[in-house]
């Protein structure tokens, strides 16, 4: 990650040195701030950092302030017990600054992670809430891309609470909207594994979010912000006013409290072909529903606010369905929707579906959603104390709400329920009213014939809202103790508790067997849905109201000792304990009900999640300082689990330096995630596309639904979505993992650093679900089923009743079927330019991170090896969200009196548009098997419209005048080359973009314009 130096604010002022990266210190400040604090990537990095930009900005003071007894400071480093401001960890780092932040305009814990080049496969942008996330309204980071659940997020050392909802219906994980960023310090990102250090959960690397330790006055920021197009508006307060100072007066008292608020964005507000299920200009077809393709034919039905209805007739025994006629709208046509006459020999695919006119329309335009609304409003008090000379006691309290809220595509009648109990796929109207009468809305009453019937509730339209408050209070209690022997005790003893409380309100989805009984006795118009009540929307659609939370407590103590001294330094030596408890509960927003499965939301994914435990720690750090070219770091802990899970992990660092220009470094460790609660008790339904016709095993299914002409499948066999029903497993282990990094730093001048690290992380045991094609072609071939696996046939088919059905949905269960290996590279680059002559005025820093990813490799024995790097998958654990090689950064920052300047360049790399966990392994470079994340997305002929998504590039702009040492403005531009989106046809968690790397070119060109005030 890079950041660019910004001009001081009145907060705790730094040391006229420059602090050690990843270094907090409680000892304090001197009044002279630097416009930057050293950014580096490791803590080796620090001793030969260049030095910040040489302009400063004095902070007026009306005393001097006394510097504290050495013995008084406190140095937290993160990924590291050991407090000794001679300690260089030899994990690779990114480090973050406030600074570096309200520069580059991130102004949330979400966007600032986002930017991370190690933030790989599985994040959880803020994107994903509006299309269907099933922890919606959360955001979270995936280090290394072993997803979210294997970072640990922190703050100040602490931990904090589960988001209630599970990442995928499987996934632990904290959420990163609460965190309140302008009374944040730091943010140190730790990019190997930290199990040793901080238990079980931190496998793939650590997130440290760091106070400010002190504030002073009083600090206010306005900001607002708009698009080029002048949607997405934003607008951002904050205000922080604190008194005294710690060295001085022996405590300090802030209070903050911040708002953001951020517009929800309309695919109807982007340009083509964002905008339209028409994909007939990029080489698709036409995915709106009911669309004549340019070959004159007609593919698949779909359901529209117009009612399309056809006759049928019912089995009395099976409930399935015969055709006996073609579609036609139900009423007076197509209203202000596109009208087609259904030409001569129409639809190949579909022929005798239409009986004249059909109505199209523009879902996507109509009602999809790219971005949701989001309010954050939280408030924090904050204090330290100096309860006695040789301590420091640190109390804060912050409560955080954060609201999200989108919109959805109206329910439609023709989708598969969240059960396999019911379904409104063949959903019939009756001649006859349950009074006797005529049916009003069954244009065939009067033959005596039902009327099967395509519709979307356009006047019920779906809305969820995500109502999250976040409570959290901790307690730090450091100091040290004199001592005879070796150096002085120091001690920590600290306690945090946190509780996540979420509302998740929808309103707009129809019960079942209300729909049903509305339809039995008329009272739902269907031929002018205009005319129906509030009174029975409400009734058909009742608000649903799901209430989960999360809680997190957890007490630790450790004591740090220097044994003795060896020619490098001290020996120290930390033990330490923490016992914690967590829980969790998720209820089921629609509980499957066995007696009255029809009592069912439709389109409410049921999934749940229920758990506590009990876990106590005991671990131990040595540092150990041999020489002062070489030191080793020696750390483990074991975690007893109350739910029978316990395990020892062990690290070991070394630090080798023979030279002041060159250090090479490297660390080892073994560590375990133990299972979520969700993949030991919970039930999740996720939907994937699938194709038949894609699939060899199929043949014969295939040959059963033919459309009339015989030319090839109905719209039966078309696309379509596949349930996968995923039920937690008690009996699943946690997953092991073994990791290293190595690398080297190198100073070829005073002003420039330069780094590179390989990383290596295999998990065996690894946590998955068995592929669900192993499972289809055991269906469609008759043959037997792999163990523990089933599939549900879907509903029939109504234009061949007596055919096989498709498959609807397969159920799996949590296992502990794989290994996965992944490895790559991280380069770093940190320079002050010094430029010559009349330029000298002028200062230039440059910063630059990436990436780059050699394998993403799981391996199922018997069953071959899985390779995901620079493709689209993982797909089914990553919302098809991608495993693109590269991701790098590069900053560039002008300083002239007054006056900064900041470029700051992004990029992603482009992937293939396949999967290997959804076609097999060996398929990642065959074309034929590219997917497809929405109806529309392949030519007519059914193969993919392109295999690659592109590479994405986004250049920010950041302008910032200091008028003085109280006012500061600012302008930034993001985007400024207003550059579209990679066009990404198979990822399903935005449409026809991927949210995880190109989200900025959904907003294109935006602006934000703010001041800071400091008294």
């Amino acid at each position: 990650m890079m950041w660019s130096p910004v001009f001081a604010e009145s907060t705790t002022a730094a040391t006229q040195t420059p602090r050690k990266p990843h270094v907090r210190t409680t000892k304090a400040t001197k009044a002279v701030t630097p416009t930057r604090a050293p950014v580096t990537t490791s803590p080796a990095v620090a001793a030969t950092a260049p030095a910040p930009n040489a302009a400063i900005v004095a902070q007026t003071s009306t005393a001097p302030v006394p510097a504290a007894p050495a013995e008084a400071e406190n140095v937290v480093v993160t990924g590291s017990l050991i407090r000794d401001p001679n300690f260089r960890s030899a994990s690779p780092m990114t480090h973050l600054t406030s600074r570096d932040l309200r520069q580059r305009g991130i102004t949330t814990a979400s966007q600032a992670l986002a930017q991370l080049a190690s933030n790989g496969s599985g994040n959880l942008p803020a994107n994903f809430s509006a299309n269907g996330a099933f922890a919606a309204g959360a955001t979270a980071p995936s280090l290394r891309g072993l997803t979210t659940d294997s970072t640990l997020v922190l703050m100040d050392g602490q931990r904090l609470s589960y988001y209630p909802l599970s990442d995928d219906g499987e996934r632990n994980f904290v959420d990163s909207n609460w965190i309140p960023m302008s009374i944040m310090e730091t943010i140190d990102v730790q990019k190997d594994s930290a199990s040793a250090t901080y238990g079980a959960d931190a496998v793939a690397g650590v997130i440290n979010f760091i106070t400010r330790r002190q504030i002073k006055g009083f600090e206010a920021n306005a900001e607002g912000g708009v698009s080029g197009r002048g949607d997405s508006g934003h607008q951002r307060l904050y205000a922080t006013y604190g008194r005294g100072d710690v060295d001085r007066d022996g405590y300090n008292f802030y209070i903050n409290a911040e708002y953001q608020n951020d517009d929800m964005l309309y695919n109807s507000q982007r340009g083509y072909p964002y905008n339209t299920g028409d994909l007939t200009g990029i080489g698709g077809f036409n995915g709106n529903p009911n669309a004549i393709q340019a070959d004159g034919t007609l593919q698949g039905v779909g359901a529209t606010t117009v009612a399309t209805v056809r006759p049928v007739t019912v089995n009395p025994t099976t409930g399935a369905l015969r055709t006996i006629g073609g579609l036609q709208p139900l009423g007076a046509g197509c209203g202000n929707l596109m009208t087609h006459n259904v030409p001569v020999g129409a639809a190949a695919g579909t022929t005798g579906n239409y009986a004249n006119t059909v109505c199209e329309q523009n879902t996507v335009g109509n009602y999809k959603v790219i971005a949701p609304s989001d309010r954050r409003v939280s408030t924090t008090a904050h204090f330290t104390v100096r309860p006695w000379q040789r301590a420091e006691l640190t109390g804060m309290f912050t409560y955080s709400q954060n609201l999200n809220y989108n919109t959805a595509t109206p329910v439609s009648i023709r989708s598969q329920s969240r059960s396999g109990d019911i379904s409104f796929a063949n959903i019939t109207l009756p001649a006859l009213l349950s009074n006797g009468q005529l049916n009003p809305n069954n244009p065939y009453a009067a033959q005596g014939q039902a009327a099967q019937i395509y519709y979307l509730f356009g006047d019920m339209l779906p809305t969820s809202t995500q109502f999250n408050q976040a409570y959290r209070g901790s307690v730090h209690l450091s100091g040290w103790e004199p001592s005879n022997w070796g150096s002085d005790w120091k001690y920590n003893a600290s306690f945090v508790g946190m509780t996540d409380d979420l509302a998740y309100v929808r309103t707009g989805y129809p019960i079942f067997n209300r729909v049903q009984r509305a339809i039995n006795d008329g009272s739902y118009n269907f031929v002018d849905p205009s005319m129906n009540s509030a009174a029975i929307h409400n009734w058909i659609a009742p608000r649903s109201t799901q209430h989960s939370d999360s809680s997190e407590y957890s007490g630790e103590l450790t004591l740090q000792k220097g044994l003795f001294k060896l020619p490098g330094g001290m020996v120290n030596l930390v033990v330490g304990g923490n016992i914690r408890y967590e829980s969790l509960n998720n209820p089921s927003a629609n509980p499957d009900d066995p007696l009255n499965p029809s009592a069912q939301y439709m389109g409410v994914n049921g999934f749940y999640a229920k758990g506590s435990r009990w876990v106590e720690s005991g671990f131990f750090e040595t540092y150990i300082p041999f020489v002062k070219y070489f030191s080793a770091d020696v750390s483990g802990r074991y975690d007893n689990y109350s739910v029978g899970y316990n395990r020892f992990s062990p690290k070991v660092e070394a630090l080798i330096k023979p030279i002041k220009e060159f250090t090479l470094r490297g660390t080892f460790s073994k560590g375990f995630r133990v299972p979520s609660f969700a993949e030991t008790n919970s039930q999740t339904v996720g939907y994937v596309t699938d194709t038949p016709s894609s699939h060899s095993y199929t043949s014969a299914f295939l040959a059963q639904h033919q459309n009339a002409a015989g030319t090839g499948p109905d719209a039966y066999a078309q696309q379509y979505n596949l349930a996968l029903n995923t039920v937690g497993n008690p009996n699943v282990k946690p997953e092991l993992s073994t990791s290293f990094t190595g690398g080297a730093v190198i100073q070829p001048t005073r002003w420039m650093n330069l780094s590179v690290d390989y990383y290596y992380i295999k998990k065996t045991n690894y946590i998955t679900t068995a592929n669900q094609s192993t499972a289809l072609e055991a269906y469609y071939t008759g043959s037997p089923m792999p163990s523990g696996i089933s599939v549900i046939p879907d509903v029939t088919d109504p234009d061949h009743p007596d055919a096989t059905p498709r498959a609807g949905i397969v159920n799996l269960g949590y296992i502990n079927g794989a290994t996965l290996v992944t490895d790559g590279l991280d380069l770093a680059l940190d320079a002050n330019i010094p430029l010559p002559g009349k330029l000298s005025k002028l200062k230039w820093y440059s910063k630059g991170e990436a990436t780059y990813i050699f394998r993403y490799n799981v391996n199922y024995p018997g069953l071959g090896t899985e390779r995901f790097a620079g493709t689209l998958g993982p797909a089914n654990t990553t919302s098809a969200s991608g495993t693109p090689r590269w991701r790098a950064n590069w900053a560039n920052t002008f300083t002239y009196d007054k006056l900064s300047l900041t470029t700051t360049v992004y990029y992603t790399s482009g992937y293939k548009l396949t999967a290997e966990d959804a076609t097999g392994p060996g398929t990642r470079n065959d074309c034929s098997q590219a997917q497809t994340g929405f109806a529309g997305e392949t030519t007519l002929d059914g193969s993919p419209i392109r295999c690659n998504a592109p590479s994405f590039w986004d250049v920010d702009l950041t302008l910032m005048y200091r008028f003085n040492n109280r006012f500061t403005a600012y302008a930034n531009m993001y985007n400024v080359a207003n550059w579209k989106p990679a066009l990404d046809l198979g990822t399903y968690g935005g449409y026809l973009y991927n949210p995880s790397w190109s989200a900025a070119g959904m907003l294109g060109r935006a602006f934000r314009f703010g001041v800071n005030v400091t008294l």
